[in-house]
């Protein structure tokens, strides 16, 4: 939840220099202010691989989860291979948005981007290979 004090230091920030970062639950998002002022992009960096993404994580950002089919925020990925982060992005219009509706894209992006975050985390899990160490005899 964003508190008034935080909200208008974001607002200071994107007028001044049309980009600002805010804590939102477990996702630090990026936000940008485009085209005089018509567009806002936001943007959270949702998976940290160590030295490379697994087959598996690549393969859920071809797929819908439900927790992202209840969701009406047209959202997209970035996959920076040099840094083994995967982000998610929405961008939209900002004329038609009042101060609630503007708190309330940056809840639900936040939120969503929790999800992301948790989801590609447990498939991350899937391409681990276990090897199996005999215990030495005593």
């Amino acid at each position: 939840m964003i508190v008034e004090k935080e909200f208008r230091k974001l607002v200071h920030q994107l007028v001044k220099e049309e980009v600002a970062q805010i804590v939102l639950g477990h996702s630090e998002v990026t936000v940008h202010v485009l085209d005089h002022a018509a567009k806002i992009s936001l943007s959270s960096v949702i998976y940290f691989g160590g030295n490379f993404i697994p087959k598996s994580v690549r393969k859920c950002l071809t797929q819908t989860p439900i927790f992202a089919k209840e969701r009406p925020l047209k959202t997209s990925f970035t996959v920076d291979e040099e840094n083994f982060q995967i982000s998610l992005h929405y961008l939209g219009g900002l004329n038609h948005l009042n101060k609630r509706m503007f708190v309330d894209l940056l809840e639900e992006f936040s939120s969503l981007a929790d999800d992301w975050r948790l989801y590609l985390d447990e498939h991350d899990k899937n391409d681990l290979i276990y090897v199996h160490v005999p215990k030495s005899p005593s």
